[in-house]
């Protein structure tokens, strides 16, 4: 065996041995991307999350058994999946009620992520939003989610951590 087949050889045993003792990832994660119609009057968002936290956060709610990629969709786990959505991630017109998503779509990739395509009906003219955002933010001390907020072409983008769930965007700074 050569010097370097040596070298890959005792790379991959000590690999093999650490792995174990390795932690999936090390850090917690949700993304939004939100955009206002404002000529059709909806607000239109995709929110990316990590599908292995996703399955074990409804696994311990007992809404799923198993994988998600291998789940029958029924209109039951939809439902309780668009549930869990509008609970911990919900946008306001300013000093009003939240707006309830409707889940459209969903995509596991093949990265290890889950697309949800949501959609809420906007019955008002908007001048500002309060946001809340604190998805695995109960079960994952560490959770960081991100926003991007959309609004005729201008965007800006906020941060949510543990301790800061909830912020406040007013189109005049867009």
């Amino acid at each position: 065996m050569t010097n370097m087949g040596k070298t890959v050889y005792l790379l991959c045993v000590l690999f093999a041995f650490f792995s174990p003792t390795l932690r999936a990832h090390d850090t917690y994660f949700a993304f939004a991307e939100v955009e206002y119609n404002d000529l059709n009057g909806t607000l239109e968002a995709t929110l990316t999350v990590s599908t292995h936290d996703l399955e074990l956060v409804l696994t311990e709610k007992n809404l799923l058994h198993g994988a998600l990629t291998s789940a029958h969709m029924d209109s039951t786990l939809r439902a309780s999946i668009e549930h869990f959505i509008n609970t911990s991630f919900h946008l306001a017109p300013l000093n009003g009620s939240s707006f309830y998503w409707t889940l459209e779509e969903i995509e596991n990739t093949l990265v290890g992520s889950t697309n949800f395509y949501l959609s809420a009906k906007v019955n008002e003219q908007l001048t500002g939003l309060e946001v809340h955002f604190g998805l695995f933010m109960d079960r994952y001390t560490a959770q960081q989610n991100k926003l991007t907020f959309i609004y005729r072409e201008r965007k800006t983008t906020r941060v949510f951590l543990n301790n800061k769930r909830q912020d406040t965007l007013t189109f005049t700074e867009l």
